[in-house]
């Protein structure tokens, strides 16, 4: 089996849970001049007015989702986060153009030639099975409660609502048990940018 060094073009995994850190991570990355595809920004581009998948949201979910003619993201979360059935529908209508676009821009920039390590932000990595697609996986833990206070403060979210949205989740420590590499957030970005470039060392990775 060939190490990550070996190959042509590395193609990493970067995942977590709400308020892991994982958006961090990948800033981290960024900064470092790695070339990221971000899932997130992914999944609002195909949201976008206009989009069929804009579309077929607004059918399952009603009108009550919609300002104007974008996708109210808050109505829509409070929606499907406290309804694992409505959650499943969403995912239903939204995951397959996500992983479509995400691939295709994976191939874009290996056939480009000029990234030698790309690395792939996608919250639902296991859940979607984008691990065989993947040279590695890392995973950024935080514990429960520093999630649950991440959330409120950065979402604006009542502290049941942060509860919801780590409930629909994977268990963090069921993606952790799969990873590559395990990057343990519990300290500041200092200590978070030590383990990537951790990472980045101990298997020799070119941006």
């Amino acid at each position: 089996m060939s190490t990550l060094s070996e190959m042509k073009i590395k193609k990493i995994g970067l995942t977590g849970g709400i308020g892991s850190g994982k958006t961090t991570v990948a800033k981290i990355f960024a900064e470092l001049g790695y070339t990221i595809i971000d899932a997130d920004q992914v999944a609002h581009e195909v949201v976008m007015p206009g989009r069929f998948e804009l579309e077929e949201i607004k059918n399952a979910f009603g009108i009550s989702v919609m300002k104007g003619a974008s996708l109210d993201r808050k109505k829509l979360g409070q929606i499907v986060f406290s309804d694992p059935r409505a959650l499943k529908q969403l995912n239903a209508i939204l995951q397959p153009s996500i992983k479509q676009l995400i691939q295709m821009r994976m191939e874009f920039l290996e056939n480009e030639g000029r990234v030698h390590t790309l690395i792939v932000d996608i919250p639902l990595l296991y859940e979607r099975h984008w691990e065989k697609d993947l040279d590695a996986v890392i995973v950024v833990n935080a514990d429960k409660k520093t999630r649950i206070d991440r959330i409120m403060q950065r979402d604006h979210l009542s502290q049941q609502d942060a509860v919801n949205r780590i409930a629909s989740q994977m268990p963090l420590s069921e993606k952790a048990a799969l990873a590559d590499f395990v990057i343990e957030n519990t300290g500041d970005k200092n200590a978070l940018k030590k383990c990537v470039l951790q990472f980045i060392s101990e298997n020799s990775l070119q941006a």
